[in-house]
C-alpha cells in the first residue's frame, strides 16, 4: 500500500499556520518538505524565503540572500534550502535544520561540491542532536566527496571529524587511522594548525589504547608546535596532556614539572579556567603517589576557582577529586557529601556521562 503524501497546498498551509503561531524554524521546515515533493513549486520557494525574512535569521540571511540574487541563485530549490537549513544550524535549531537539508538532498543538485557541504552540515546537526550514528554517515559521505573532488583541505577537515566522531564511539582503531590522515595530509598542506589538532587527537587516541610512548610523542610534538605558532593557551593544555600521559606511566616527577609548567603559562596568561585545569591535573599526580594531603590542597583550589567563576562543570570535576582523596583517607561521610554534590552538578548539567560516574562513586559506599 503507497504511503499519502501531502500535497505542496497542505505544507504551503502548515508553513503559513507555523509561522503565524511564531515557530519559524518549524515553519521552514514545512515549506522545505513541500519543495523536497515538488522543487518546481514557486508559491512553496517564495513562501519558504518570505518565512525566512521574518524569522530570527532575517539578519544574517538578508546578505546571503541578496548575493544569491546577484548570481541568479534565488530561484535554485536546491540552493535557497541549503543555504536556510545552514542557517537554522548555524542559529541552535539542530531538529529542523535536519530537516530542511535533507528536503535539500532530495531535491537534488549536480554540484559535487554544494552536496559535500550539506553532507558536512548534516554531520555537525547530528552531532548537536547526539545521533552519532547519523552523524558519522553523513562525515564519512562529505569525505567521499573531497577526495572525489581533489579536494585536500576538505579532505584533511573531514578526516579529523570522522576521527573525533569514531573516538566518541570507543572505535579506536578507525579513530586513529582518520588522525593519521589528517595528521600527514595537515603537514602536506603545511597547516600547522590542522597538524597541531591532529597531533593532540592523535594522543588521546594512543592514551585510549594505553600506548603510553605514542601518546606522550603525540601531545610533545604538539606542544613544541604550539610554542613555535606562540599559540601559549594551547602550549599549556598540551603540557598537561603530556603529565596526564607521565602519571599513567608512574614518572611522578616529569608529571608534576609538566603540570607546573601547565599552571606557570595559565597564570601568566591570567587565565582562571585554564588555572584550574593545572590545579585539577596536579592533584590527581599527587592523588597517584597516596600523597592525599597535597591532592586535597590543589583539588580544594580547584573548587574555590570554579566557584569564584560559577563554572558548574569544573566545580563537578573539584568535588570529584576531593571525593576519591576523602575516601582513600577513609574519610567516607566526607567522601560520600563530595560525590552527592558531584551527582547534584552533573543532573544540573545534564551530563549523563558525568551522572553516571557520580552514581558510580556514590554507588562505592553500599559496597562498605
Amino acid at each position: 500500500m503507497m504511503k499519502w503524501q501531502p500535497r505542496k497546498k497542505a505544507y504551503f498551509r502548515q508553513g503559513v499556520a507555523l509561522q503565524y503561531l511564531g515557530r519559524h524554524a518549524d515553519a521552514l521546515a514545512a515549506f522545505a518538505s513541500g519543495l523536497a515533493q515538488d522543487p518546481k513549486s514557486l508559491q512553496l520557494l517564495v513562501g519558504m524565503v518570505e518565512a525566512a525574512m521574518k524569522s530570527p535569521l532575517r539578519e544574517s540571511l538578508e546578505l546571503t540572500y541578496q548575493q544569491l540574487r546577484r548570481m541568479k541563485l534565488d530561484k535554485s530549490p536546491f540552493v535557497v534550502v541549503s543555504v536556510v537549513g545552514q542557517e537554522l544550524l548555524t542559529h541552535g535549531f539542530h531538529g529542523a535544520s535536519v530537516v530542511v537539508l535533507e528536503a535539500g538532498l532530495r531535491i537534488g543538485t549536480c554540484s559535487l561540491k554544494l552536496r559535500g557541504s550539506v553532507f558536512s552540515a548534516l554531520s555537525s546537526a547530528y552531532w548537536a542532536l547526539g545521533n552519532v550514528e547519523k552523524s558519522v554517515l553523513y562525515m564519512q559521505q562529505d569525505l567521499e566527496v573531497t577526495k572525489t573532488l581533489g579536494d585536500q583541505p576538505g579532505e584533511c577537515r573531514a578526516h579529523g571529524n570522522l576521527g573525533s566522531a569514531l573516538f566518541s564511539k570507543g572505535s579506536y582503531r578507525e579513530a586513529l587511522a582518520n588522525h593519521r590522515n589528517q595528521l600527514v595530509l595537515a603537514m602536506k598542506l603545511k597547516d600547522r594548525e590542522a597538524a597541531s589538532g591532529a597531533l593532540s587527537s592523535l594522543g588521546h587516541v594512543y592514551t585510549a589504547i594505553s600506548d603510553f610512548p605514542n601518546a606522550l610523542a603525540s601531545h610533545k610534538q604538539c606542544a613544541l608546535l604550539a610554542q613555535q605558532t606562540g599559540s601559549r593557551l594551547h602550549e599549556a593544555r598540551q603540557l598537561g596532556n603530556v603529565g596526564a600521559v607521565y602519571t599513567a606511566l608512574g614518572d611522578f616527577a616529569n608529571a608534576v614539572r609538566s603540570h607546573e609548567q601547565h599552571l606557570d603559562i595559565a597564570k601568566s596568561l591570567e587565565n582562571r579556567r585554564e588555572e584550574a585545569r593545572a590545579y585539577s591535573n596536579l592533584g590527581s599526580a599527587f592523588h597517584s603517589q597516596r600523597d592525599f594531603d597535597k591532592a586535597v590542597s590543589y583539588h580544594g583550589r580547584v573548587l574555590q576557582l570554579a566557584q569564584e567563576l560559577g563554572d558548574r562543570a569544573i566545580e563537578m570535576r573539584a568535588y570529584a577529586g576531593l571525593g576519591h582523596a576523602a575516601r582513600c583517607m577513609q574519610d567516607l561521610e566526607r567522601a560520600r557529601v563530595h560525590h552527592q554534590h558531584q551527582l547534584e552538578i552533573a543532573e544540573e548539567l545534564q551530563d549523563r556521562a558525568a551522572q553516571g560516574r557520580a552514581s558510580s562513586n556514590l554507588g562505592e559506599f553500599l559496597k562498605i
